[in-house]
C-alpha cells in the first residue's frame, strides 16, 4: 500500500470513527432531550390540575366529582391530530390524588387504586416531604415480560395540593412514554441518515481532493522512472504549487547529474579517441625534423593533414552529437516534405555514387508533411545514406523506401554491403563506436548513428539496424507532428 493511499484510509478512518462518534452523542442526548421537554409539559400540566381540585375542594367537592366527569367525558373523545407522521385519536393520561398521608382518594382508572396506600412511590413521597416528585415505571402492558424492548415507560410527575399553606395532598399525572419513544426512534433515525450521507459526502470529497494530489504525484513518480529510463522526456505540467516544486528540483537535479555524466563520458570518449590521430601527428611531425626524402616528407605532411581533418571532423560530429543530446524539445519546427529533402540528400551524393557505380533507387508514398527541424533531419539522414554508401560495394544498389505508417513516416535505406556481425548488436549506436570499411578498412567517428538516433527519438521516433541478407536496412520513423 503506497502512502497517498494510506494517508486517505486514514482519513477515511479518521471521518468515519468521528462521526460515528458524533452521532452516539448526539443520539443519546436527543433521547434525554425530548425527555426534558416531554417532562416539563407534564409539570406544567400537573400544577395547572392540582389548582383545579384545590379550588374543587374548597368549593365542598370533596369527592372530586366534577373532575372525575370530565375525565370520563375526556376518555370517551374522538379526535384526529396529525402530529407530524404521528396520528393522535385519543387522551391517554391518568390521573390520582392522594391525601396528605399518601392514601388514594381519586384515581381515573376506574377508581382501582383508591385506597391503597402510595406514600411509598416516589412522586408521592418526595411531594409530599416538599420537593420536586416524579418517577418512570416499566410497564409489560399484557405484552411478555421476556423481550425488553417491548416493554411499556409510563412517566409519573406529581404537584401538591394545599390548603392554608399546607400540603393537603398530591395529584400525579402520569402518560405513556410510547408516542415519544416513536419521536426519538424517528429522530434517532434521521440522524443516523443524515450521518450516511454526510460521512459519504466527505469521503468523496476526500476521494475528490486524493485523486487531485495523487495524480500529480504519479505523473512525478512516472517522470522520475523515465528518467531512471534515460528517455527523453520534457518535465510534465504539475501546477504552481509543492508538488510543481518538487518536480522542477528533480529536473534540476536532474540535469546537472546529466550535465556531470555527459562532461565525464565526452572527456574519457574524447580523450581515447583523440589519443590516436594525435600520435599519428606526433610522430609525422618528429619524422618531418629529420633530413629526410622529398616523398617521405611529403607522404608525413599528407599524414599530419588527414589526421587533422580527421580531427575537425571528428570535433565537428561531437559538437552537433552533443547539441542534440542536449535538447528536450524541438526548437525550430517548420512543416516540409519528406520525400525532397531525401531527394535534396540524393542528389547532393550523386558524383560519389557515380563514381563508385552504386545505383539509387528511391520509392516513396506520398505521406503527410513532417512538422519538426528539417535541418537534424537531412543531417540524420544524410549519416545514414553516408553509412550506406560506405558499406556498399563497387556496382551494388541503395534502396530508399519512404511512405507513411498510422501516425509516423518511415524511411527505410537498404545497402548491398556484408551487414552488421551478430555481436555488434546495440553497440551500433554507442558514441565512438564504427566498424571498418569494406573498401578501405578504415573507421569512421563512430557518431553518425548515434546522432540519428537521437534526432530520431527528439521526434518522438525511432531508428533500428537490421540485417536483410545481403545487407543493412536502417529504418526510421518520425512522428508527423509534434505537439510544443
Amino acid at each position: 500500500m503506497n502512502i497517498r493511499t494510506r494517508i486517505f484510509f486514514v482519513f477515511a478512518m479518521a471521518v468515519i470513527t468521528g462521526f460515528t462518534l458524533l452521532a452516539y452523542w448526539i443520539s443519546s442526548d436527543v433521547g434525554d432531550r425530548y425527555s426534558e421537554s416531554f417532562e416539563e409539559l407534564m409539570v406544567d400540566t400537573a400544577n395547572l390540575l392540582a389548582e383545579i381540585i384545590t379550588t374543587d375542594m374548597n368549593s365542598g367537592d370533596t369527592a372530586l366529582l366534577q373532575l372525575d366527569d370530565a375525565f370520563r367525558r375526556l376518555q370517551l373523545r374522538r379526535f384526529s391530530a396529525q402530529i407530524y407522521e404521528l396520528e393522535k385519536t385519543h387522551v391517554d393520561i391518568h390521573v390520582y390524588v392522594t391525601d396528605d398521608k399518601g392514601i388514594v382518594l381519586f384515581d381515573t382508572d376506574g377508581g382501582k387504586a383508591v385506597g391503597e396506600d402510595y406514600s411509598e412511590w416516589r412522586d408521592v413521597h418526595r411531594t409530599l416531604m416538599g420537593q420536586y416528585g416524579a418517577r418512570a415505571t416499566h410497564v409489560t402492558d399484557g405484552r411478555p415480560t421476556t423481550d425488553p424492548e417491548e416493554e411499556l415507560t409510563i412517566a409519573y410527575v406529581a404537584a401538591p395540593i394545599y390548603r392554608q399553606g399546607e400540603i393537603a395532598g398530591v395529584v400525579t399525572l402520569a402518560k405513556p412514554k410510547s408516542n415519544i419513544d416513536r419521536f426519538i426512534a424517528k429522530a434517532k433515525s434521521n440522524l443516523i441518515l443524515a450521518v450516511i450521507i454526510s460521512v459519504a459526502l466527505v469521503l468523496l470529497l476526500g476521494y475528490m481532493l486524493y485523486i487531485w494530489v495523487s495524480r500529480p504525484l504519479q505523473t512525478l513518480v512516472d517522470y522520475a522512472h523515465s528518467i531512471g529510463r534515460s528517455e527523453r522526456i520534457k518535465l510534465p505540467q504539475l501546477g504552481d504549487n509543492e508538488i510543481g516544486k518538487v518536480g522542477e528540483a528533480m529536473d534540476s537535479m536532474r540535469q546537472a547529474l546529466e550535465d556531470k555524466q555527459y562532461v565525464k563520458g565526452y572527456v574519457q570518449s574524447l580523450t581515447h579517441e583523440m589519443k590516436s590521430p594525435l600520435t599519428a601527428i606526433q610522430a609525422a611531425a618528429e619524422l618531418l625534423g629529420r633530413d629526410l626524402p622529398k616523398d617521405k616528407r611529403v607522404q608525413f605532411a599528407d599524414t599530419i593533414l588527414r589526421e587533422t581533418e580527421r580531427l575537425n571532423v571528428f570535433s565537428s560530429r561531437l559538437l552537433q552529437l552533443a547539441a542534440v543530446e542536449k535538447r528536450r524539445d524541438i526548437e525550430n519546427r517548420e512543416s516540409f516534405v519528406l520525400e525532397l529533402l531525401m531527394e535534396d540528400v540524393i542528389e547532393a551524393h550523386a558524383l560519389e555514387c557515380k563514381t563508385r557505380q552504386v545505383k539509387v533507387m528511391l520509392n516513396r508514398t506520398a505521406g503527410p508533411p513532417i512538422h519538426g527541424d528539417r535541418f537534424l533531419i537531412r543531417q540524420a539522414i544524410d549519416n545514414l545514406y553516408r553509412n550506406a554508401m560506405d558499406f556498399s560495394p563497387r556496382g551494388g544498389e541503395i534502396i530508399v523506401d519512404i511512405y507513411p505508417l498510422e501516425s509516423y513516416t518511415v524511411i527505410d535505406i537498404t545497402d548491398e554491403g556484408p551487414g552488421i556481425p551478430d555481436y555488434v548488436g546495440e553497440r551500433a549506436f554507442e558514441r565512438f563506436f564504427s566498424l571498418p570499411r569494406p573498401d578501405t578498412g578504415q573507421k569512421s567517428t563512430g557518431l553518425g548513428l548515434n546522432f540519428a538516433r537521437e534526432v530520431a527519438e527528439l521526434h518522438h521516433g525511432s531508428l533500428v539496424l537490421d540485417n536483410q541478407n545481403p545487407g543493412t536496412r536502417a529504418r526510421m520513423t518520425l512522428l508527423h507532428t509534434i505537439s510544443s
